[in-house]
């Protein structure tokens, strides 16, 4: 979809339709070391359905975690005894929702879906080609999943959007050429121009500000990698509401690195050792971080 088009259309959906109210959640958690999934989003029930057993941590890892809460970030893929799995009800909410985010995505185009809202999402299922429309349990899920508190499912990282329906404004932003990526026209993009301009055109803009619809479907995915993990996808990725993408942070790779510029391959490589000479780097998500988050040397905070 053109731009132009994808504009006129957006702001035409906009005035149609909107979400419905946000329920008020009801929290339920399982005891540490219990394996089966649990519903962080259920009211109080004795019953619980399972989608996997989570692997046991080998016995350095329960040592170091005794010792030393950090160990999540440096084992970030692995499985804890305390992580939060969700029900097989809601999992296959996950299944769907990641269905309709793809097909949305293909059908507004890479670089518009950055930008889009959760409310255009919702409107864009009933328009976008094979894609069923959004379900109102499916609203409700999405509801729950954005304003529940992650903390309680090991993300400890501050919320950085506090309503579901918050959007961005196409003003306050700059579209970043060659990258598919936008930026805030103030101090994301300016830092970036100048850190490429020091570093050179090997570096490159990989990922840029992002929308709560955006995020919402890079979380999902991650969900529906891990099977239903939650603790496990937050230490790889924000949960909706928690990404400091949305305010302005934005992160950079090298050319022709691929998907390896979003592993710790990136902090071996020339332009990281650069961008640490000259002082740019302030990561958010550092080495030894506490906040339940692996080491991510690609994100530059602004």
């Amino acid at each position: 979809m053109k731009r132009r088009d994808f504009l006129k259309y957006s702001t035409l959906l906009a005035a149609t339709g909107g979400l419905s109210g946000c329920s008020i959640l009801h929290k339920h958690f399982h005891d540490a070391g219990c394996k089966s999934c649990i519903d962080p989003f259920a009211k109080k029930s004795k019953t619980t359905s399972t989608i996997i057993t989570p692997t046991q941590p080998d016995e350095e890892i329960v040592k170091g975690l005794m010792k030393d809460e950090r160990i999540k970030s440096k084992y970030f893929s692995q499985d804890f005894t305390d992580d939060i799995f969700l029900s097989k009800e809601k999992y296959l909410f996950v299944q769907k929702l990641v269905v309709k985010f793809r097909k949305v995505q293909r059908y507004v185009g890479h670089g518009n879906f950055n930008l889009l809202s959760v409310d255009n999402f919702f409107l864009f299922t009933d328009v976008a080609p094979n894609c069923e429309p959004i379900t109102p349990a499916e609203k409700v899920f999405m509801e729950e999943l954005f304003y529940f508190d992650a903390h309680k499912y090991g993300f400890k990282g501050d919320k950085t959007s506090h309503k579901l329906t918050e959007s961005i404004s196409r003003r306050e932003v700059s579209k970043v050429p060659y990258s598919g990526h936008f930026l805030k026209k103030d101090q994301s993009l300016k830092l970036f121009q100048k850190v490429k301009n020091d570093v050179g055109d090997s570096l490159i803009l990989t990922s840029g500000i992002r929308g709560i619809a955006k995020q919402f479907h890079l979380f999902l995915e991650k969900a529906l990698e891990t099977k239903g993990n939650l603790s496990k996808a937050s230490r790889s990725l924000a949960p909706p509401g928690y990404s400091f993408h949305y305010l302005g942070d934005f992160d950079v790779g090298k050319k022709n690195m691929g998907m390896k510029n979003f592993d710790q391959d990136f902090a071996e490589t020339d332009e990281f050792k650069r961008l640490v000479d000259l002082g740019y780097i302030n990561i958010r998500y550092t080495q030894s971080n506490t906040l339940g988050v692996r080491f991510e040397p690609w994100h530059l905070k602004v």
